[in-house]
């Protein structure tokens, strides 16, 4: 225990005078022995002492011990274990792996990376093209059905996507666990019939249930108005843009929020004030973390899903994988006041302004207002 190891007395340690006294009959070379058997003694304690007190980063830990070291971390924050209820019924797991812009080559070894930091939610799209590698990846990794998958269909695909979702789970060879409603951007009419043919694939068992990705408080009453209301609701969402409208429309009707920042917001460059800049940086330092990790941590906190994502082209990348991880961000937390400071942050930072399309295309983008949440068609 290493608060005993930090109340040992080091007098206890030097014990010439005490073997002296007691026996004085002890020849020199016993002395000396005994001296350096007490030598050898304080300088563990000391060092385990030291062992105790020094702050872990780990930044630095990931670095040197990689995906399976980090996997089993030496302490939990046990609710983050927890998997959070979608509808009440269905268990998602805390942190996810995201494959938006993974080449359908690379997803194999990512996939295999992110089993090996312990993730077990993989987040997937038809239009990301790589469904076939990640089920091909997951049988692979051995994982049976242990493990929650979504996937997304496009809001276009009107009364096909029944189908759509009868194919996606024959290129993953298993029925995804949540299939998303991919943005709002069709007309009205189209997007309550996607749902409604999303919802007839859910009632054969195509899906266990269903969510919207990109949507807004108005879509989110639409498709709860036409039924079911979305267990999922994915969304941009950072420090800098909360989306307080949504995620209060979620937590009223027991849907889990998953989020990602795709604009690499946890990157160099600064979206707010020099002021802004700083409260990242800080609790980095603080933590010994780095920015995604720090942004994470702020997700878990605030009761969201975060689904971090990173390629594997080189061995930054690959690091981040296991460093996202739930075993990356474990064992420690933001502060009250840390996490205060990052919810000040709030800029309602739209997807126009992130300046490049995101997945969405030139004409979709319409200046720096645009977001999807606010499409009105």
């Amino acid at each position: 225990n290493h608060r005993r190891t930090n109340t040992v007395h080091v007098s206890s340690i030097f014990v010439d005078d005490k073997l002296k006294h007691l026996c004085p009959q002890i020849q020199p070379f016993e002395l000396r022995a005994a001296n350096w058997t007490m030598h050898c003694l304080r300088a563990l304690l000391v060092c385990t002492a030291a062992a105790a007190v020094a702050p872990v980063s780990r930044r630095s830990l990931l670095k040197t011990t990689g995906a399976a070291a980090v996997a089993t971390p030496l302490a939990a924050n046990a609710a983050d274990k927890q998997p959070l209820l979608a509808a009440g019924t269905i268990a998602v797991p805390r942190v996810g792996f995201g494959l938006y812009k993974t080449a359908p080559e690379e997803t194999k070894a990512a996939v295999a990376l992110a089993l090996e930091a312990g993730v077990r939610h993989f987040d997937t799209a038809a239009a990301y093209n790589n469904e076939a590698e990640l089920g091909a990846a997951l049988r692979e990794g051995d994982t049976g059905e242990n493990v929650f998958i979504t996937t997304k269909v496009a809001a276009t695909a009107g009364a096909s996507a029944r189908d759509a979702v009868a194919a996606a789970a024959d290129r993953l060879k298993r029925a995804p666990d949540c299939v998303y409603i991919h943005s709002p951007l069709a007309p009205r009419e189209k997007r309550l019939e996607t749902w409604a043919a999303l919802n007839e694939a859910r009632r054969e068992g195509l899906c266990r249930t269903l969510g919207a990705a990109n949507c807004g408080l108005r879509h989110l009453k639409e498709f709860e108005i036409a039924g079911p209301a979305p267990a999922l609701v994915q969304l941009e969402l950072s420090p800098y843009n909360q989306r307080p409208a949504e995620v209060a429309w979620a937590r009223g009707n027991r849907a889990v929020v998953t989020c990602a920042a795709w604009s690499k917001l946890s990157g160099a460059y600064n979206w707010g004030s020099d002021a802004a800049y700083k409260t990242l940086n800080a609790a980095c330092k603080a933590h010994g973390a780095t920015k995604a990790q720090i942004l994470v941590r702020w997700a878990l906190q605030r009761g969201f899903v975060p689904l971090p994502r990173s390629g594997v082209s080189d061995s930054v990348q690959r690091l981040a994988i296991a460093q996202n991880s739930l075993a990356g961000v474990e064992g420690w937390q933001l502060s009250a006041q840390e996490m205060r400071s990052l919810n000040q942050l709030e800029d309602r930072l739209a997807s126009g302004r992130l300046g490049r399309a995101d997945g969405w295309t030139a004409d979709q983008v319409e200046g720096p207002d645009w977001d999807p949440t606010t499409y009105v068609d």
